[in-house]
């Protein structure tokens, strides 16, 4: 990183935050402080415990996904693959875009024993898998009820978005293994043309229609569960929604997620919670108590429990560099 493009890059962070700051004291000064904490202080434990349950649910799916996304032999154990995501996933939801990613590239490859280019290939078809299953949600809600406008732009960029990776992966997958014999290899540097080779070799989970079904599934049972968590999440308010009504909270997460300009989305994820609920017709309060209990499950699931790989790592003397 050059000297110029740290400053850079903590302005973008800077304004990002002032920008939630700014929405989250818009927000407040329209609502009533009070009634939001009369609607959480109403809210059932039970079904905020089985909210958090299904939340947690993600990481073993998570786990065999890559598991299933690995390239070479033998593949990781299910363990190591298990401690791989959570700390993965800890990392997510605490620090800004990219590091994260980078993180589950580290973690691949120091705990699960993958080659640099095998680990970037599965968070490439991770991705991939994961864009398809948003879309999946998005169609889903687009065929239940009409999207607002904003989701709607939202949709048509992450399906342009996903597109382009399915062209890139699915191209690397099926012509890169076979650059070293085509015209267009004996044309481009040697180290490229490994480099090509290498990528399409690790890709090949996705020229398997059993990885790639069982990927694809994969990534569809965690986008379940948070349905399914959302609606407890809803009957623990007592929220009389229709069950459809999950998939368009879910899908504005989603949407709000595509950019993580703020650690964990704070604030982003509120405020597509309560976008959703006031669309659907929820009291602002009431939507924004459920918001913020909703964004607690999914943290207190999704990223507190890496934090018990990552304090074995440091008791084991390993280096943490990655969180």
């Amino acid at each position: 990183m050059t000297p110029a493009a740290a400053p850079s890059r903590r302005t973008r962070r800077l304004i990002a935050g002032a920008a939630v700051a700014a929405l989250a004291v818009v927000a407040i000064r329209q609502l009533s402080v009070a009634h939001v904490v009369a609607e959480l202080a109403v809210a059932r434990p039970a079904w905020i415990a089985l909210a958090v349950l299904c939340f947690a649910a993600i990481l073993p799916l998570w786990a065999v996904q890559w598991r299933v996304l690995a390239s070479g032999t033998p593949r990781p154990s299910l363990a190591t693959m298990l401690g791989v995501v959570a700390m993965t996933s800890t990392v997510l939801n605490t620090t800004p875009l990219l590091v994260g990613e980078a993180a589950g590239v580290y973690f691949l490859v120091s705990e699960a024993a993958l080659s640099r280019a095998g680990a970037l290939s599965v968070l490439a078809m991770d991705q991939l898998f994961v864009g398809v299953a948003k879309l999946c949600v998005l169609a889903g809600a687009a065929a239940s009820v009409t999207l607002p406008t904003w989701m709607t732009r939202g949709a048509q960029g992450l399906a342009a978005g996903v597109g382009l990776l399915v062209l890139i992966v699915a191209g690397a997958a099926w012509y890169a293994r076979h650059l070293g014999s085509s015209a267009l290899g004996r044309s481009l540097p040697p180290r490229l043309v490994r480099a090509g080779v290498t990528a399409g070799t690790a890709l090949a989970p996705v020229r398997s229609p059993s990885r790639s079904s069982a990927a694809l599934g994969l990534a569809l049972a965690k986008k379940l569960a948070e349905v399914v968590a959302i609606l407890c999440v809803q009957h623990a308010f007592g929220v009389a929604l229709p069950p459809v009504s999950a998939l368009l909270v879910l899908a504005a997460v989603n949407l709000a997620a595509l950019l993580p300009l703020v650690p964990g989305n704070l604030g982003v994820y509120e405020a597509a919670v309560v976008l959703a609920y006031s669309y659907l017709g929820v009291p602002p309060e009431r939507a924004l108590g459920i918001a913020l209990v909703q964004h607690a499950c999914y943290f207190g699931a999704l990223a507190l429990p890496g934090y018990w790989w990552l304090t074995r790592r440091a008791t084991a003397g390993s280096s943490p560099a990655a969180t």
